[in-house]
């Protein structure tokens, strides 16, 4: 779900639209004996039968003169779809926003997504896939409404990459991993229909690094119920637009500036569900004016139902050599 910084329309809440966007809706992974879990900043690197339902966000931008600006949240979700073991579509929406002081309501666009992995070493716990997202314009709220959604359809191809130090030479290394995401989002036009403000073309890049207390109990040492089932992580997201961003405008921080969040997070999984929750810590002024949170739960559908929904449309299922 791919966001866009903008002027104009937005107002004072631009930068809070961007970062509540920032992230996908997203499917664990699992490569060799390394579950990678649907982390909040960035989408994971794997392929999946997944409903992620619902993904909550919220956070508090800053107004151009330095007050505190509208508290912003989002309520949405995500269904990924495997074609193949290595190939899947998916379908969701940042969902229901809303915002605060001044109160407003409004609903995302429909984003549709491929995702394809290219390459994995089970042994190594490394992955690498690519994907195109496609958030489609004017399937949200209409220009009338005190949110309206994009009216123009946005691109965005993506890499992601995965990988577990499960074959580290030190058993306190082995636990950890990192994942990370980069890219690039292509609006179909150079100005807002709505304001006129120019749309820019939008970087986006983050990353995750993860210490698996899941993998520590399994093949390190054992680890005391709840916390064995548990992932705890520190990731973060950033947006820097590159392309068609148009004449600086004074206090107008949102276009130019380079936005983002980081923070812990962590992660419960379940055998037929996860949940996880991050705390947003903007990076500047531009980002926002207060932490905010975010959370998921993410149903597995592999899991769920493994012969009918769970699996993919065409030949055998990925295969799996861990069972937690």
């Amino acid at each position: 779900m791919s966001p866009r910084p903008y002027a104009g329309a937005a107002g004072a809440f631009a930068a809070a639209a961007l970062l509540l966007g920032a992230s996908s809706a997203s499917a664990h992974t699992i490569v060799g004996d390394r579950v990678f879990p649907a982390t909040l900043a960035i989408d994971d690197p794997g392929v999946n039968d997944e409903l992620s339902l619902p993904v909550f966000s919220q956070i508090t931008a800053e107004n151009f003169d330095g007050t505190t600006g509208p508290k912003t949240y989002t309520l949405g979700g995500e269904y990924s779809k495997t074609i193949t073991a290595n190939w899947q579509v998916s379908i969701g929406s940042e969902g229901v926003t809303f915002q605060r002081n001044p109160k407003a309501t409004g609903f995302a666009n429909i984003e549709v997504g491929t995702k394809y992995v290219f390459y994995q070493n089970p042994a190594s716990e490394f992955i690498f896939a690519g994907g195109v997202g496609v958030e489609i314009g004017g399937t949200g709220s209409p220009p009338s409404s005190a949110l309206p959604a994009d009216q123009f359809t946005t691109v965005t191809p993506s890499l992601y990459v995965g990988t577990g130090f499960g074959d580290a030479p030190v058993d306190w290394m082995k636990p950890f991993a990192v994942t990370g995401e980069v890219s690039y989002s292509i609006p179909t036009v150079i100005r807002d229909p709505i304001d006129g403000s120019q749309v820019p073309n939008v970087l986006t890049y983050g990353g995750s690094i993860q210490y698996s207390l899941l993998y520590r109990n399994a093949f390190v040492e054992e680890v005391p119920n709840p916390f064995k089932k548990l992932i705890p992580a520190f990731e973060g997201v950033f947006q820097t637009p590159v392309a068609n961003t148009g004449p600086s405008n004074p206090g107008d921080f949102s276009v130019h500036e380079t936005t983002g969040v980081v923070g812990p997070s962590l992660y419960y999984i379940g055998t037929y569900y996860e949940l996880g929750v991050m705390m947003q810590v903007p990076i500047n002024a531009a980002s926002g004016k207060h932490p905010g949170v975010m959370a998921i739960l993410d149903f597995f559908l592999d899991d769920i139902a493994p012969t009918t929904l769970g699996k993919p449309l065409f030949g055998p299922p990925q295969a799996r050599r861990t069972t937690y």
